[in-house]
């Protein structure tokens, strides 16, 4: 795959299959803010809090795992060429009023590894009313980012960014250095999306060695800037509710 391209696969996942992963993430959802090992996080709206993301969602979810470790992970290796290892996964909810995500690119998140590839799958429709993501092809080199990890303002403006409106069970393939942003969600309904990532099985990229990585950056972040968050890059643009709720501390605690 280049990295500078971003195919939309329609219906990867289909019929009733869409309503089941409806479903899943509609129970995900539901759990208590702060309750996920590795991270279900909220977001301060005009309407109040809601949650923004569900971190390592398979881990706890056997309808996402099978997913997850099936058929998006086939599909990422026809893509790459390659067999593929799953390293990470989440949920990312947008509901009406909820932020969007600056201007970034995967690849400088997962430290320790070369190539990547993300495979987005809409759970509701994703419309440029709704935050649907836009991505700015031919960009082969890391861009240069701002302090919080970010691309800069003036190295964003000079791409051509183009929106990517999916419906539920289409997916989109992000590569690694693919710029990418979303905007707010300014419509009256959510906009959710599943997001795996995969790396080649030659690199020996680890989900345990990402999460531990991710943990220890995250926190040693936090302690420098004193700023909650909920990804390793700060390109979160809502403001993140730091949970006061029962936190697990060993494994999953939902069934």
């Amino acid at each position: 795959m280049s990295t500078n391209t971003a195919p939309v696969h329609r219906s990867v996942v289909s019929g009733r299959a869409v309503a089941e992963l409806q479903e899943w993430t509609s129970q995900v959802e539901s759990w208590p803010a702060g309750s996920h090992i590795w991270g279900h996080y909220a977001e301060q709206t005009a309407t109040g809090e809601v949650i923004c993301r569900t971190e390592n969602v398979s881990a706890c979810h056997d309808g996402f795992r099978a997913l997850v470790e099936g058929d998006l992970s086939e599909l990422s290796a026809s893509v790459l060429g390659t067999g593929v290892v799953d390293f990470k996964d989440k949920v990312n909810y947008k509901q009406p009023g909820g932020a969007g995500f600056s201007p970034h690119q995967d690849l400088p998140a997962y430290p320790g590894v070369g190539t990547v590839i993300s495979i987005l799958v809409a759970i509701d429709e994703c419309t440029t009313e709704s935050g649907c993501l836009w991505i700015a092809e031919g960009v082969d080199e890391i861009l240069p980012t701002d302090a919080r990890g970010v691309v800069t303002t003036e190295a964003a403006s000079s791409l051509s960014w183009t929106p990517v409106e999916l419906g539920p069970g289409d997916a989109l393939c992000i590569a690694g250095l693919a710029p990418h942003y979303s905007e707010a969600n300014k419509s009256a309904f959510a906009r959710r999306v599943l997001v795996a990532s995969y790396a080649p099985v030659s690199e020996k990229y680890t989900r345990r060695g990402y999460y531990s990585a991710r943990s220890a950056g995250m926190q040693k972040a936090s302690e420098q800037d004193g700023q909650f968050r909920i990804s390793t890059l700060a390109d979160f643009e809502g403001v993140e509710v730091r949970s006061a709720g029962l936190v697990a501390t060993g494994s999953c605690t939902h069934g």
